[in-house]
């Protein structure tokens, strides 16, 4: 069974409904003033999200940490120049 997040695209409420209760909330509401969202789409929305957080994340320190060395090795070049 599909679940559904049908948000109120007025006031922002949101209701979390299986599929049978979905088609009879719009029996009784018009569609115009509610978005539907299938909630598998949903998740993997928030996990792809969290994925790509993730890498940028790994890949910033990765820049990080090889301009520190970069920096540590142009520093010792230099001091091995000046004594």
């Amino acid at each position: 069974m599909k679940n559904f997040k049908i948000t109120n695209l007025k006031s922002k409420v949101v209701h979390y409904l299986n599929e049978s209760e979905t088609k009879q909330f719009f029996t009784r509401n018009s569609r115009g003033n509610y978005m539907q969202e299938n909630m598998v789409y949903v998740k993997q929305r928030a996990y792809n999200k969290k994925l790509h957080d993730f890498a940028f994340s790994i890949g910033v320190m990765a820049i990080f940490t090889i301009l520190i060395i970069l920096m540590c090795g142009t520093l010792g070049f230099i001091d091995s120049l000046i004594f």
